[in-house]
């Protein structure tokens, strides 16, 4: 019951953090927020940066160092603080586009001559040996993930340049998971077409089952098919 109440609570806290971050994103960037408290739309743009670093000093086996890390952070921090204040609107954006190329690249990669791609390696975890066909299809899927991605972050960058703060973070804050999830439902859709025989998994499925897998031993190859 404990466990029960502890998974109900964290999963509550996730989903109002998601909500409430980008809220918060547009209006200390996309409001009079952006003049009138610029301290808050620092802080904000800087949150998911700063907890990351904050998880990984936690999880680090040389917590001395992560903590020397984060000192030299903070110092930093507070010596450019007023930097920030006048340009943390690049500090939204290059998290936002940067984040997006980022993931294009870690699909891309893996369709690189001799390489596995990533969905296909998603879908071997899930399902064990794939047919011809099922690898065929999922390296498809690997390339769709990789363009849907880059676009995100290249719309980012044409919408921040171009249209302004307002409409980019309109786009950034409020658009891009949507159309993450609306990327998903196409792909299930799509994939119940080409793969009806197969038992139907979400992309997120194979994630979660990849990351419980064993690390590859050294002189294995996992790439190499």
């Amino acid at each position: 019951m404990n466990l029960t109440l502890s998974g109900a609570v964290r999963w509550i806290v996730i989903a109002a953090a998601a909500i409430a971050y980008p809220v918060l994103a547009h209006y200390s960037a996309a409001t009079s927020a952006a003049t009138t408290l610029p301290s808050l739309g620092v802080a904000v743009s800087l949150a998911p940066s700063l907890a990351i670093l904050l998880w990984l000093t936690w999880r680090s086996p040389m917590r001395g160092a992560m903590l020397l890390l984060c000192a030299v952070v903070g110092g930093l921090l507070w010596g450019f603080w007023g930097v920030l204040e006048r340009n943390f609107s690049w500090v939204y954006f290059l998290q936002h586009a940067g984040t997006y190329a980022m993931l294009a690249a870690v699909f891309g990669v893996t369709l690189g001559r001799g390489r596995q791609a990533l969905c296909t390696r998603f879908a071997e975890v899930v399902h064990g040996s794939l047919s011809p066909e099922e690898v065929r299809y999922s390296r498809q899927v690997t390339l769709a993930w990789t363009l849907f991605l880059l676009s995100i972050s290249l719309i980012s960058g044409a919408l921040f340049f171009l249209a302004g703060i307002e409409v980019w973070s309109v786009f950034a804050n409020f658009l891009s998971f949507p159309l993450i999830l609306l990327m998903f439902i196409v792909e299930y859709a799509v994939r119940r077409r080409k793969l009806p025989y197969q038992k139907q998994h979400s992309i997120m499925d194979g994630v979660r089952a990849y990351w419980k897998t064993p690390v590859v031993r050294p002189g294995a190859s996992p790439d190499i098919r």
